[in-house]
């Protein structure tokens, strides 16, 4: 007897459904972030896009909602979002982010620990309260940067984005964290190579696809706007729409928009007088999905 297509299909959706029935048991699969598309929509890329992942492809996912982070990065073309998730499956192994992420913990690796004290000391880039929606806030400081080694720098900056990751996630479960960048002190000499900016850019975009949720842009210079012109052309149009200038009184309706004023620091026009960053608290003693100043 001949099975019509319309049963076979059918069926196989009866078993996909059994098969992720445990995925689809909560939104933890879909985040709970603002989503791109509906829901079944999302549930048929998720299925389409983890199928074509190895045992081992699986295994290296960060978290259950990775697949359908890299599925609206590449605004629905499952194809594209397939290549991607890969490539950042097979990355995150080669750069060793498990090893970064635990680095300052017991029983971390002690070179990478030393290279993160080394890297963090001067307080270039560090965790420090959040938005008003629970999202970690990282504080980039690029006046401040120590080190040439662009592939410290990149170690460096990934510890970061996942301790601003980690720390969105616990306070207020979503799964974005928002930057601000104070450009204090900047000049030629802390100016970065282009190799490290392109860098930079590719991890954040394609690395950490929705994942940044906003770029404040805080006491630009001159020399950064030429920069910027430059580093223009590789951003995301998307990833540029996260990104925001704030410059005089409508940069600070912004910021206060989105922050309570007194847990931001007054150079960036914070109102209370915040105690100066202690890298060795920061990395040594304080938990990895906590931030700055914030205790257990």
């Amino acid at each position: 007897m001949r099975i019509s297509r319309s049963i076979l299909k059918r069926k196989k959706e009866e078993l996909d459904d059994e098969k992720y029935a445990n995925v689809f048991s909560s939104d933890g699969w879909r985040g709970i972030e603002k989503p791109m598309f509906n829901l079944e929509h999302e549930k048929d890329a998720y299925r389409k896009i983890v199928d074509e992942l190895t045992e081992e492809e699986k295994d290296g996912l960060s978290d259950v909602n990775m697949p359908i982070r890299h599925f609206r990065a590449e605004k629905g073309d499952i194809k594209k979002a397939i290549a991607k998730l890969k490539s950042t499956i097979k990355w995150r192994k080669n750069f060793e982010v498990e090893a970064i992420k635990k680095c300052t913990s017991e029983g971390g690796d002690p070179d990478l620990c030393k290279m993160m004290l080394f890297e963090n000391e001067t307080g270039k880039i560090y965790a420090r309260g959040y938005d008003k929606n629970g999202r970690g806030l990282l504080y980039l400081r690029p006046g401040l940067e120590n080190s040439r080694n662009g592939n410290d720098n990149m170690k460096h900056l990934v510890y970061q984005i996942e301790r601003g990751i980690a720390c969105t996630e616990r306070k207020s479960g979503l799964s974005k964290y928002v930057v601000i960048v104070d450009f204090t002190g900047y000049s030629m000499m802390s100016a970065p190579p282009m190799s490290t900016t392109k860098m930079t850019v590719e991890i954040l975009q394609d690395r950490y696809p929705e994942r940044l949720f906003r770029f404040y842009i805080c006491n630009p210079p001159t020399l950064f706007r030429v920069l910027w012109k430059m580093i223009s052309p590789f951003i995301d149009p998307v990833t540029k729409e996260k990104i925001k200038f704030c410059h005089g009184k409508e940069g600070l309706e912004t910021l206060a928009k989105d922050f309570d004023l007194d847990t931001l620091e007054k150079c960036i026009v914070g109102t209370t007088d915040l105690r100066p960053f202690d890298f060795k608290e920061y990395l040594l003693e304080t938990p990895f999905d906590y931030t700055f100043d914030e205790k257990p």
